[in-house]
């Protein structure tokens, strides 16, 4: 018999209680559907934000017309404007090595050469005082590997005993390397490796006291990519994270620079295709550059790594 109670009164529940319970469980339910259809909401944004960048970038493949490269002479030569019958013996070299951007594009015919190599180097003879000849060795769409495969006769080439001592080697990449993620996978530490293994034989043709400039690329400024959300913030976040890794490249070798971007440009400052500066964007970039580099050039200093010259060279850090 004192089992008897002691088992109903474990087991009685009042109405009151029974009601209680079955809010709960009710509860619990409705808390259960309506994280289902939450869930179900986030994947479908997700989804949608997902065929919407595969879309845009479609679109911007299929739309985009590019621009032909200019003409012009890929060499030449800048005086310092009080000095110009200086010496021949005291002449160096300054190498303009990537892709498109180096060749000129945005910019018109030009019989004496793209406005970019010869911007640095005019700023660089008037400051330096001296002959600096100046060579462009570019690929339209090139990224590092193909810049390594094809690119390095010409490098030589130029480095050899005849011509002038290189000084710097101004490399611009990492714009066709964007596209290699979605084609082919690559990933931003083989893009480092790459470009690692592209400076040492650039290194190793021209000579190791050579800087090598890492500039970083505008891609957040360029109008083209402004009205194509969601795909810019993808787009945006990839062009830091590549530029990330010159930024670590800049700490891990000697003598190589990295140098962020400009912090303004105005619309006039960039071609009719949206990417590529115009030539008053190559100028602008240009002295930006060349104020980051001059100053090491003249003192003729070794360049330390980026540890100790990060107070001067701030990227733009990947979260």
């Amino acid at each position: 018999l004192l089992a008897e109670n002691i088992f109903i009164g474990l087991t009685h529940r009042s109405d009151r209680q029974l009601e209680g319970a079955e809010g709960a469980v009710a509860m619990f339910h409705r808390f259960r559907r309506g994280f289902r259809l939450a869930a179900r909401g986030f994947a479908g944004i997700s989804a949608g934000t997902l065929a919407l960048t595969g879309w845009q970038y479609y679109r911007l493949r299929t739309d985009y017309k590019p621009l032909t490269p200019p003409k012009g002479a890929s060499q030449g030569i800048e005086l310092p404007r009080f000095a110009p019958q200086i010496s021949n013996k005291d002449g160096v070299q300054i190498l303009f090595v990537g892709d498109s951007l180096v060749i000129g594009i945005g910019c018109p015919d030009r019989k004496e050469g793209p406005v970019f190599a010869r911007h640095i180097s005019r700023v660089a003879a008037n400051t330096l005082r001296r002959r600096v000849s100046w060579k462009v060795i570019g690929i339209d769409g090139g990224d590092v590997n193909s810049m390594r495969e094809k690119l390095m006769h010409d490098i030589k080439d130029a480095a050899n005993d005849e011509n002038p001592r290189v000084i710097a080697v101004v490399l611009m990449c990492g714009l066709n390397d964007y596209k290699r993620l979605v084609q082919e996978g690559r990933l931003p530490s083989t893009f480092k490796e790459d470009l690692r293994l592209l400076i040492n034989n650039i290194k190793d043709s021209v000579g190791h006291q050579a800087r090598v400039v890492l500039p970083a690329l505008p891609v957040q400024r360029a109008p083209l990519f402004q009205p194509l959300f969601p795909m810019n913030q993808l787009l945006y976040r990839v062009a830091e994270t590549w530029d990330y890794q010159k930024w670590l490249l800049s700490g891990e070798e000697s003598e190589v620079v990295f140098v962020s971007e400009p912090e303004h440009y105005s619309h006039d400052d960039w071609a009719i295709d949206g990417i590529h500066p115009s030539e008053k964007g190559y100028m602008r970039w240009g002295d930006h550059i060349v104020k980051k580099l001059l100053p090491r050039l003249n003192n003729n200093e070794s360049i330390p790594k980026r540890a100790e010259c990060s107070s001067e060279i701030k990227p733009t850090l990947v979260d």
